[in-house]
């Protein structure tokens, strides 16, 4: 009698390490090959995916198959003369997103080809990857992805051996030297802080709505072109900003309502203000070097003044938010020369140091920094 054949999976060896999801070897495997995730972020960018389902895909929830992508793709790239990607590939780079819910995926059983049963439509993250939405994290995604940051942590080793920034190792300069000497990575790099701070500064200025409203005068400390006061003053009127800035920086900002521009240096002096104001400054320094700041902030404002500080607060509960705090702690070992982010105790420590007597915390929603109002009484 011949032996029947069957295609239903083998009965698992009973010796056999099965994984789980909480496996020692799942969880290493997760974190050597995360590389794959920005880089397929970025493909999809590059090929312009997010826009082409927002505007050929027919309306919110709808979606596109993989030959309709394709299609657009070619359609949006000239150069190209129209040839289309490899559809079996655009598929998988698809099927990979939607695994982390960067687009939806549904299928037609009823279809043979395999990669012609799905369509693609977009989730909440992916619209953040649309070129022309006004909180888009294009810039972010291809700065990240660009060879600074991949050349500088390959040499994160060394700068832990030696306690000095693998910017320097990797490059031969600092971060700050290294982009004025390159305008094409300086540029990506001011468009993905740019970038950023749009999506961080409205939840700023909706979030601390009252604490602007008792302040006439605020300084923003190094607050490059004035955008992040422009969106203050756009909001409260009432105020008279004063943007603070090195010379280099305040000679290209453009002139914007309610803001004044200051050349200077906020190591040696910070104009009189009721307020000031600093978004991610405190987290590029050294503690001695905060406490040297936080002093000449003291200087500036009158006895019931405050600072008001932007900064990343690094979780003490573990979870997606201390993860994401000790991530940018990482790099700001790769880019600046003893800059840090801090823990709530850290902060405190530095604020008593500088002579500040108490201090508040507002947390941001959808964002790691948070609002740290810093008082003199």
């Amino acid at each position: 009698m011949a032996e029947s054949s069957s295609l239903s999976a083998p009965a698992p060896d009973a010796g056999l390490q099965i994984y789980t999801s909480s496996s020692p070897q799942l969880q290493l495997h997760d974190m050597i090959f995360c590389l794959a995730k920005p880089l397929a972020l970025k493909a999809a960018v590059l090929l312009n995916i997010p826009d082409i389902i927002a505007t050929h895909g027919g309306g919110e929830g709808s979606s596109l198959s993989v030959e309709d992508i394709a299609f657009h793709i070619a359609a949006s790239a000239p150069t190209m003369n129209m040839k289309l990607p490899n559809l079996e590939y655009l598929f998988r780079l698809l099927r990979y997103l939607a695994s982390y819910h960067v687009f939806t995926e549904t299928s037609d059983a009823g279809r043979a080809v395999e990669f012609k049963r799905y369509r693609y439509g977009l989730t909440a993250v992916s619209k953040l990857l649309m070129v022309e939405n006004e909180y888009s994290c294009v810039p972010l995604v291809l700065a990240a992805t660009s060879k600074i940051p991949w050349e500088g942590l390959q040499r994160l080793h060394e700068t832990v051996m030696e306690g000095c920034p693998a910017m320097s190792k990797a490059f031969g300069m600092n971060a700050w030297d290294y982009f004025r000497n390159d305008p094409q990575e300086n540029e990506m790099f001011n468009r993905a802080m740019a970038s950023d701070t749009r999506a961080v500064m409205a939840s700023v200025v909706r979030v601390y709505d009252h604490g602007f409203k008792n302040i006439n005068t605020l300084v923003d400390v190094a607050g490059g072109t004035g955008s992040d006061l422009s969106m203050i003053v756009k909001e409260h009127p009432h105020i008279h900003g004063i943007n603070l800035d090195l010379p280099h920086v305040i000679d290209i900002a453009p002139a914007l309502p309610g803001v004044e521009h200051v050349s200077g240096n906020m190591f040696q002096h910070i104009p009189p203000a009721d307020a000031v104001f600093m978004k991610s400054v405190l987290h590029d320094w050294k503690d001695e070097q905060c406490v040297e700041i936080l002093k000449k902030c003291h200087e500036a404002i009158p006895g019931n003044g405050k600072v008001i500080a932007v900064d990343a607060i690094i979780e003490e509960e573990a979870g997606c938010l201390q993860r994401m705090g000790l991530r940018s702690d990482i790099e700001m070992m790769v880019f600046t020369d003893g800059g840090k982010e801090r823990t709530e105790d850290e902060f405190k420590e530095i604020f008593r140091l500088a002579g500040f007597q108490r201090y508040a915390i507002t947390k941001l929603p959808f964002s790691l920094p948070s609002i740290i109002e810093i008082f003199k009484d």
